[in-house]
């Protein structure tokens, strides 16, 4: 009794071609969806006229490397949570009587937070900021004089929430 092989024809060529693409349809479609839902899109508005102003940014980094200022930004220890940005001057005396503002982006959020900071300590500014434990946080401390419109400082820091 001989037993005889089954063929292998042209229908069978179309089923495995098609599971091959289904499947790979189907990983780009689930990598698809946890690229979307972690990154947003765009970190800044109007990134293309920004983009095309780009040498503004870089005139205006000149001037805040001029001015010699430095800012160390950090989580408090305590359980609060509070953002705590350090500025000192190009003598690493602490700087005073500044307009600071943060902008804090949580990784996975859609939307970001601007946040007062108030000055305690001199040269000390802090605010409470609300993350979720373990959360990657993007911050942009931006300083101004309060005596002017404009920014003269930026800082960018990613943080870790405990």
């Amino acid at each position: 009794m001989t037993t005889r092989a089954k063929e292998f024809r042209g229908i069978h060529l179309l089923y495995w071609l098609s599971g091959l693409f289904a499947v790979m349809l189907a990983v780009n479609a689930v990598f698809l969806f946890w690229a979307l839902r972690s990154f947003p899109g765009e970190q800044v508005k109007n990134s293309y006229v920004l983009g095309l102003d780009y040498n503004s940014e870089v005139a205006r980094r000149r001037q805040q490397e001029a001015l010699g200022w430095t800012a160390e930004v950090g989580l408090s220890d305590e359980a609060d949570s509070r953002l705590i940005v350090r500025i000192l001057g190009p003598d690493q005396a602490p700087l005073t009587g500044l307009a600071v503002l943060a902008s804090t982006h949580v990784a996975g959020e859609a939307s970001a937070t601007s946040i007062e900071l108030s000055e305690g300590a001199p040269g000390e500014y802090a605010a409470r900021i609300e993350a979720p434990g373990g959360a990657r946080v993007e911050t942009q401390v931006t300083a101004r004089r309060r005596s002017e419109e404009t920014a003269v400082f930026k800082a960018d820091k990613t943080l870790v929430m405990p």
